[in-house]
């Protein structure tokens, strides 16, 4: 019995993501056929264009506070995973100020649109 669900848990891992991949695929291209039955242009229709800039600067900030939370751990004695966390959290937060920051002076410099 041990053995059976030692082979239905990646079956079933499995299933689940490839019906959240269908359901999300399916979502998007529904949306664009309503899209395209109410007159608009799907490929028009885009997210953000800053959002590169935002997952960037988070990809770079976090590790960064994952860093200095570690880096207190050994320096003050702080506990090693609240401070990596919030360390983390705080990081997090600046890149995001940061992202908003440089979108608002570049939209006051090019006068861009969101």
């Amino acid at each position: 019995m041990e053995h059976l669900v030692h082979v239905l848990i990646p079956i079933a891992g499995c299933a689940m993501i490839f019906g959240i991949v269908y359901v999300v695929i399916t979502a998007s291209n529904r949306e664009n056929m309503a899209m395209i039955e109410a007159g608009m242009n799907p490929k028009g229709h885009k997210a953000n264009r800053h959002s590169k800039l935002r997952i960037a600067l988070l990809a770079f900030m976090v590790p960064i506070g994952i860093l200095v939370g570690n880096l207190t751990h050994s320096i003050f004695g702080m506990d090693a995973e609240p401070a990596a966390v919030v360390f983390a959290f705080l990081f997090g937060g600046l890149a995001l100020t940061a992202t908003y920051f440089i979108e608002e002076d570049r939209m006051r410099k090019f006068g861009e649109e969101e």
